[in-house]
């Protein structure tokens, strides 16, 4: 994994971890970047699509914690988990799942803030609204702010254990002991609203 250093508006350059990221399912997200501001103690999140967009958002300690739920959840619902026997199998299953995407996953590649265009606004909005499906092993995730518009991102199980990645490395900057929370799963469903 790369840790390289930018600068983050007019504040001082923080530690990035960015993670290339090609999407079977369409191609419409190209990379996504988290990072930990000391002096928000919020997490930026940037998400570019392969059509040159990029959506950026703020991630408080609570949102964080509700997304690392969700992503569990996506990640246990995996139809190779579920058809195990024994929770020492799930677990092996699991792990072997996750180890596997890690190594596929480019975490070299620079972010790229070459002219894209900004939708939602050069400004961050603060994620508000968390709105989840898991159908047929794909997790689709809608973030928005309190008020306006959001996106709607669709995960398959290799580009979650990604995002969990990030998303973990960036709260563990900010010591928010995400992981701890991560172990109680929201309970399985195929649409819900947090929020």
């Amino acid at each position: 994994m790369l840790i390289y250093y930018a600068p983050l508006g007019r504040k001082q350059a923080l530690p990035i971890f960015v993670v290339a990221i090609l999407n079977s399912m369409g191609g419409s997200i190209s990379q996504m970047q988290l990072l930990y501001s000391p002096e928000e103690d919020r997490i930026f999140f940037r998400v570019n699509s392969t059509d040159r967009k990029e959506f950026r958002f703020w991630i408080t300690r609570r949102y964080a914690m509700l997304l690392m739920k969700i992503l569990k959840e996506h990640r246990v619902s995996d139809p190779d988990v579920v058809t195990q026997s024994t929770a020492e199998a799930k677990q092996a299953i699991q792990s072997f799942k996750q180890e596997k995407a890690i190594d596929e996953a480019d975490f070299t590649r620079k972010f790229d803030d070459n002219s894209n265009e900004l939708p939602l606004g050069e400004q961050a909005q603060v994620a508000f609204k968390l709105n989840y499906g898991i159908k047929e092993g794909i997790l689709r995730l809608g973030i928005q702010p309190k008020e306006g518009q959001g996106i709607s991102i669709v995960l398959n199980q290799d580009l979650n254990v990604s995002f969990s990645q990030l998303l973990r490395a960036a709260a563990d900057k900010g010591a928010w002991k995400i992981s701890d929370h991560e172990a109680s799963a929201v309970g399985a469903t195929d649409r819900r609203v947090i929020n």
